[in-house]
């Protein structure tokens, strides 16, 4: 949902992979992670000075992770390799912060 979102950009994948996160979890919660950097082609909504942002999800659902393959196969493409996406920052303690990809709340990909 575009209005609840606080950054929207319009990126590219650069790269996505998916592997073990290196957290400490518990001992039945899955440990591998998806991470997808990102290339940042405009800012759509807020602020966000960066041009590329890392962006991190647990494997299981939600996720638009066939989306986001897509979106890395196609890298390059032009006109048809960006995507509109909210970064969605999680705080996970003091001065610690990931734009999480299970929180965000929108997302866009072309038909």
């Amino acid at each position: 949902m575009l209005e609840k979102a606080e950054i929207v950009v319009e990126a590219r994948v650069k790269s996505l992979s998916i592997g073990e996160s290196g957290l400490l979890l518990t001992e039945n919660f899955p440990s591998r992670m998806v991470r997808a950097d990102l290339e940042i082609k405009r800012v759509i909504k807020g602020k966000f000075l960066g041009k590329e942002a890392t962006v991190y999800g647990a494997v299981y659902p939600p996720g638009p992770f066939r989306e986001l393959t897509a979106m890395a196969l196609s890298y390059g493409f032009d006109g048809r390799d960006t995507f509109e996406w909210e970064l969605s920052r999680h705080e996970i303690g003091d001065d610690v912060a990931l734009f999480s990809m299970n929180t965000c709340n929108y997302h866009k990909f072309p038909d």
